[in-house]
């Protein structure tokens, strides 16, 4: 009997234990959860951990010089600024009032929003026009949270634009070099998705040289080249930066293919750096960005037109617009511009790129190959049909007022007197302001002939020259100056601020 109440008490704690160890899984399904880990060699956790230090890293060190840009449009308006009401509805409305009570009725206002990448210190910022196209009111939020108002400098038919903010000692992007990506490269898009602020995503080049026709709010735009990537990138991305796994921007995010529902499908592009380097250095030193134009329909060689052209590199000349530049060069259909300004051409777009970049009234040579014989052309380029009516915008000077100003500079041509004693062309100092970084070595009196190299013989071609180095960089000027009826050449360093 007792052996029997012992096999019983033994059944009863088997039960009991087992009971207890259901509920709790079901009380506490993660609890059971919790105990399973994946089986990773001390090799592998070494190389997630380095992989993930690496990715925060990265995020730490560009996130600071992102930043989130708010702006008020005025809904309506077209691309050359005028108002747009088709329907008229406001000018029906406008006339049922009576006479003494008309008054000009603004079209609604609509707020937009997108990103931008700081890359000048002194408060410039890249992003994409249609971020600020027509914009009244531009708010910058910064990644510490605060705010500054923004002036724009825009380049519509490329989609770049500057905002310039009143801000010293800003981080600026490294801005790297987008003619060495390649699919299969590791990116991270930095932007303000849908309003988040600061929100990074990780993905690969997908494709290069994607060449796409993409319609905005205010224009159809033509992107000859461009990068493909899967980063997440959603609305309000655009502006922002694709970063490599170095930390250097190669691209400004700026389209999407989406779905029905807007949002990210796998499939953005960016514009590369190096183009939109180019653009910013155009708008810096002239406020405008227009390009070069030939007149000319292109094509790329394919192996058997090489073959039949007898040609190994350069760009088929399809059509000649009649008056343009092209036409009056001589060049014609079939030939074949094997190089450009002394440089050979790879194809179509890199082609365009150097018209383009080479701006209007630029005198360019153009070596063909017509019927086996290779000519050299001369051409004076004209400016791109699109970029002929656009004003320089009225912040187009800002930059290179702000370089005297910031540098407390007075300068004015070279007096009469003094020209005959210098025998040179420059730019006279009237006067330096003495908290200025350059008063300890300019005076009044000085002649500045040139700037890192460039030579100045204006007020103005000062201004440009010194509003292109960035703050913080060397300014080393080439001076003439006298001193006891004797004229000494010096060179003068000093810090931009």
């Amino acid at each position: 009997m007792r052996r029997h109440g012992w096999i019983l008490l033994g059944l009863g704690l088997v039960l009991g234990a087992t009971l207890t160890l259901l509920i709790a899984r079901h009380a506490n399904p993660l609890q059971a959860q919790e105990r399973t880990t994946v089986a990773l060699t001390p090799q592998e956790r070494t190389t997630l951990a380095s992989f993930e230090s690496a990715l925060t890293r990265i995020a730490e060190t560009v996130q600071p010089t992102v930043v989130h840009i708010r702006v008020v449009k005025q809904l309506g308006r077209s691309s050359d600024g005028e108002i747009e009401d088709p329907f008229g509805f406001f000018e029906r409305f406008r006339e049922r009032l009576p006479e003494s009570q008309r008054i000009i009725i603004p079209p609604p206002r609509i707020e937009g929003e997108g990103s931008g990448v700081i890359i000048r210190s002194d408060g410039y910022i890249v992003t994409n026009d249609h971020v600020v196209s027509n914009a009244k009111e531009v708010e910058v939020t910064f990644h510490d949270g605060t705010k500054a108002k923004g002036e724009v400098i825009r380049a519509p038919s490329v989609d770049i634009a500057l905002v310039k903010v009143d801000r010293k000692n800003l981080p600026a992007a490294v801005l790297g070099d987008s003619s060495t990506v390649k699919p299969g490269q590791l990116v991270f898009a930095i932007g303000s998705p849908f309003g988040l602020e600061n929100t990074f995503t990780m993905g690969i080049v997908s494709a290069v040289g994607r060449r796409e026709q993409i319609a905005g709010s205010d224009r159809v735009r033509f992107y000859p080249d461009l990068i493909q990537t899967d980063a997440a990138i959603n609305q309000g991305n655009s502006g922002g930066p694709l970063v490599n796994s170095r930390g250097e921007v190669i691209g400004i995010n700026t389209a999407i293919v989406s779905g029905f529902a807007g949002g990210n499908v796998g499939i953005g592009f960016a514009i590369p750096i190096n183009r939109v380097k180019a653009v910013v250095k155009r708008l810096l030193e002239e406020g405008a960005y227009k390009r070069g134009y030939l007149g000319v329909g292109l094509r790329n060689l394919t192996p058997e037109l090489r073959e039949e052209l007898r040609v190994q590199n350069g760009v088929l000349v399809e059509a000649v617009e009649a008056g343009t530049p092209a036409d009056h060069a001589g060049i014609q259909p079939g030939d074949v511009i094997v190089e450009f300004d002394g440089k050979p051409v790879e194809n179509e777009v890199a082609l365009r790129d150097a018209i383009a970049e080479k701006g209007p009234n630029a005198r360019v040579s153009i070596k063909v190959v017509r019927d086996g014989r290779t000519l050299t052309l001369n051409a004076t380029l004209g400016t791109h049909p699109e970029d002929a009516e656009t004003e320089t915008p009225k912040t187009a000077q800002k930059p290179q007022q702000d370089a005297l100003q910031k540098l407390g500079l007075r300068v004015s041509e070279i007096p009469a007197e003094l020209r005959e004693r210098v025998g040179t062309e420059g730019v006279y100092v009237e006067s330096v302001a003495s908290d200025s970084p350059a008063s300890e070595v300019l005076q009044r009196g000085d002649v500045i002939l040139s700037v890192n190299r460039t030579p100045v013989r204006t007020p103005e071609e000062l201004e440009r020259a010194l509003s292109r180095i960035p703050s913080g960089q060397m300014a080393r000027l080439a001076v003439k100056r006298v001193v006891e009826g004797r004229v000494f050449h010096q060179l003068v360093m000093f810090r931009m601020p």
